[in-house]
């Protein structure tokens, strides 16, 4: 093995390792689902494989090999997770308020969270979102507020970033919109919804 195959095998090696670093902080920081995580964490141990076996063997051409076609952001992108509708629901009467998107979901499903939250929220303790598999590749996402909850539903498992970003939207519908929420009834037409932006830009990236 050459002095230049080394160099060249050693430094894809630390390359790999670096996207490895990349990618726990990445996690760690919410930006990446599980799944994502887990189908990229595959990926770079097979290329750091690569690179050891490269030292090993001499055979600088292995490190091309990356285990199959598609690139790291194509991989982000496909198991990423997309907002793809949501329903906000009013805590007092447990009735739907609007619903935003594309979203059909059994009642069946929602009502016993819903009425947990409730009873969550007549105790004064604090209500941690919630996600819940339906499927493969749905998920729903509850949000409770102190007017309202949302559910949101979503094509692959939703980031710790992206909970984030919808607590926070939900908490500006609610600011927004306190006066009405304070009311007996509600004109859902007068609502502002922040929501909408995040669902917007999930579908056009979908």
């Amino acid at each position: 093995m050459t002095l230049n195959s080394i160099e060249k095998a050693q430094s894809f090696k630390i390359q790999v390792i670096d996207k490895i670093q990349k990618l726990l902080n990445e996690y760690a920081t919410g930006q990446l689902n599980r799944e994502q995580f887990n189908v990229l964490y595959e990926r770079y141990s097979g290329q750091l494989a690569l690179a050891q076996q490269a030292l090993e063997s001499g055979d600088t051409l292995l490190t091309a090999k990356n285990g199959d076609n598609k690139s790291t952001i194509a991989l982000k992108q496909e198991y990423m997770g997309k907002a793809m509708g949501m329903i906000i629901y009013r805590n007092k009467t447990g009735v739907s308020i609007e619903t935003l998107g594309d979203i059909e979901v059994s009642a069946f499903v929602i009502s016993p969270i819903l009425n947990e939250f409730s009873m969550l929220m007549e105790t004064g303790k604090a209500i941690e979102p919630r996600i819940v598999k339906l499927e493969e590749k749905r998920w729903l996402l509850f949000s409770g507020g102190s007017y309202t909850t949302v559910v949101t539903l979503f094509h692959n498992e939703p980031s710790q970033q992206q909970t984030r970003e919808i607590e926070r939207l939900h908490h500006d519908f609610e600011v927004a919109n306190k006066a009405m929420l304070e009311k007996g009834k509600l004109d859902s037409e007068k609502l502002a919804y922040p929501f909408m932006v995040f669902i917007q830009q999930k579908l056009k990236k979908a």
